[in-house]
């Protein structure tokens, strides 16, 4: 993939012009999201009914943007960049600043749709191909043996990214990255963490006199998950991990008519769509895809699923 040019900038006049389009886009999103069927949205159509002195007196409808409203937006800043097509001035809200913590960083990808493509291909290769890496993800970064595996990882990630016409190294970097910090928060945090939770979930459902704290005193001291004793007894000794929060989350709604096999299915349900929250690139670009083609800006295609 060519280096992207992003010093030439547009004068005002034809910023003018995208401004005027994007808010075309956005009154498109509004009328989407109140149900109207895409195939049904005349372009045309809604051109007629939005001139552009009726979308300047409406400032071009940015208030439809405001507080994250569709989860998407055109960033002003980018659309001065001439070079730039209009997906790459689309950029994903980083919902409260922490769905994705490296955001800046991809905002400032300039990724086109085929790269992206591309990337999520990548990302689901690797997933699969290096899946061998997960057995050394706790061991120390600092020794020789991980020193070697990861070698061993990133010359697989640029063999498997080389496949990819729209694929960079720097891409290739960010999804071996990623993947590594996945499966370490995956095998640290989460691995197990519907067992743990539907054990305290079972003896309070059983006892309502039994707080979360004792039921994770029972849990911890009968060794049932012990790749999870550092994290249980830090909770137990200074309560502020945030693990009673994230157990009432995973729990909230099972009732005590819930059959036990069927409450551990919704703890575990949970616990997976809370572990996307922390958001990766593959995440992102996934994500951006749709709403390009939602709201018409590139042609569908098919996107692999999460």
């Amino acid at each position: 993939m060519t280096e992207i040019e992003t010093y030439t900038e547009l004068d005002q006049e034809e910023t003018n012009k995208f401004h005027l389009k994007y808010a075309l886009y956005r009154i498109k999103a509004c009328l989407l999201l109140k149900g109207m069927p895409a195939d049904e949205i005349d372009d045309a159509a809604l051109e007629r009914k939005y001139p552009p002195e009726l979308i300047v007196k409406n400032d071009y409808f940015f208030h439809y943007v405001q507080d994250g409203f569709f989860g998407w937006y055109f960033d002003s800043e980018l659309c001065y960049k001439k070079s730039l097509s209009d997906y790459q001035r689309l950029v994903i809200f980083n919902d409260g600043g922490y769905e994705y913590t490296s955001w800046s960083r991809y905002r400032a990808f300039y990724s086109t749709p085929d790269a992206d493509r591309d990337y999520l291909q990548f990302w689901e290769t690797i997933v699969k191909e290096i899946k061998w890496l997960e057995q050394y993800m706790l061991t120390n970064e600092s020794s020789i043996e991980w020193a070697r595996v990861h070698s061993k990882a990133t010359f697989q990630a640029c063999r498997i990214a080389s496949g990819f016409q729209n694929m960079t190294l720097e891409l290739a970097a960010v999804g071996l990255h990623e993947y590594i910090w996945d499966a370490r928060i995956n095998l640290m945090f989460m691995k197990d963490r519907d067992g743990i939770f539907y054990e305290i979930w079972r003896r309070v459902n059983d006892n309502h006199l039994l707080s979360f704290r004792d039921a994770l005193e029972q849990v911890y001291g009968e060794n049932l998950y012990s790749a999870h004793d550092r994290s249980m007894k830090y909770e137990l000794n200074y309560g502020d991990s945030n693990m009673e929060r994230v157990f009432a989350r995973c729990t909230k709604g099972i009732s005590d008519s819930v059959p036990e096999y069927k409450a551990r299915e919704l703890i575990a349900q949970e616990i997976h769509w809370t572990s996307l929250s922390s958001g990766t690139y593959a995440r992102y670009a996934r994500k951006k895809l749709k709403v390009a083609e939602l709201i018409g800006l590139i042609q569908k295609d098919k996107i692999g699923a999460m």
